[in-house]
């Protein structure tokens, strides 16, 4: 995985959590705070925060009927409002004060408690549970009606490697669905070769991985029980053209003037490296494409065989697109 996968792959993880208002596990209960028993914090119409000793007493849960998967679900309460009090999200029927999908605590959801609805349609309870020192107990359950929802994505038949791509998305638009780049058949929500949020755009900007060959774009949803594929598109890439031109042989220490075309991609580079080395990196003298068509490498001090190569930077891995052998004397 490249360090874009990484970054990304954090920031799905954590984003619910980051929030602070929801988790996908139940945080271990707060102590009882030392505080006069009778203490309370006015809050909105109908809710009271009770940061004093927790008290037991009557609770409501509003919600909407319906909401599509990965949505923003918005749950009224009322209720005593202890620290410890919470709102989750269970399947539907779930009886058990643990193990919930999805929460938010009272304090920290006043007027309404927020968190994301789950990937997967079907029927789920939202819950208002209240937590005691010894015991926690649900107070109120509204039912809540999942949906499926759908995605469709614009996509050109084929592009060059490295070549930016326009992509126009419908689809839920949740805070972390993203539109991805992945090799055909690749089934898994993880391994992209490169991404894009939804919520930094439509139409999302991508750059086509370098290596020519069958790709698909997709539109994934990211939700509190997990990824799901939504839509993909075929995607066919193929190998930009480049050329070299210099000197056949150069002086040890020398300037070798080289003149090129090529896709000018942004980080696309000229490098001289010994004959036979294949890796992207190690190159004894290089230049950025960036600048203008003919530019120099520095010859290297020992004599041999050497060659100078385009390097495209791309997504999933840098390519060399073309070669001229270079004889230093």
């Amino acid at each position: 995985m490249n360090t874009t996968t990484l970054l990304k792959t954090g920031a799905l993880a954590g984003w619910l959590l980051a929030s602070g208002l929801v988790g996908c596990g139940k945080k271990a209960p707060p102590a009882t705070p030392a505080a006069d028993s009778t203490a309370t914090t006015a809050s909105a119409a109908g809710q009271k925060l009770n940061t004093g000793t927790p008290v037991d007493g009557e609770a409501t849960v509003t919600v909407a009927a319906t909401v599509g998967v990965g949505a923003e679900i918005q749950a009224g309460w009322t209720g005593p409002g202890n620290v410890g009090d919470y709102i989750d999200l269970v399947p539907r029927g779930f009886t058990a004060t643990s193990g919930e999908i999805v929460y938010a605590y009272a304090k920290d959801a006043i007027p309404v408690a927020k968190f994301q609805a789950p990937t997967t349609p079907g029927e789920y309870d939202v819950r208002y549970v209240l937590q005691l020192a010894s015991e926690r107990k649900v107070k109120a359950t509204a039912p809540l009606t999942v949906t499926a929802a759908t995605a469709t994505l614009t996509v050109p038949p084929g592009a060059e490697g490295g070549e930016p791509l326009t992509i126009a998305w419908v689809g839920p638009a949740g805070n972390g669905d993203y539109i991805d780049v992945v090799v055909a058949g690749h089934s898994e929500t993880n391994g992209e070769i490169t991404y894009a949020y939804t919520r930094d755009g439509n139409p999302a900007k991508l750059t086509a991985p370098g290596k020519s060959g069958a790709y698909e774009i997709r539109y994934v949803l990211e939700g509190p029980t997990g990824r799901k594929v939504l839509t993909a598109s075929p995607l066919a890439v193929t190998q930009p053209a480049a050329t070299l031109k210099a000197d056949e042989s150069a002086a040890k220490g020398s300037k070798v003037k080289v003149e090129w075309t090529g896709p000018k991609r942004k980080g696309d580079y000229i490098d001289l490296v010994k004959k036979g080395h294949t890796d992207t990196s190690g190159e004894l003298s290089y230049f950025y494409t960036d600048r203008e068509s003919a530019s120099e490498l520095t010859a290297p001090a020992e004599a041999g065989e050497y060659e100078i190569r385009y390097i495209l930077e791309a997504p999933g891995g840098r390519q060399v697109l073309a070669r001229r052998p270079l004889r230093v004397r």
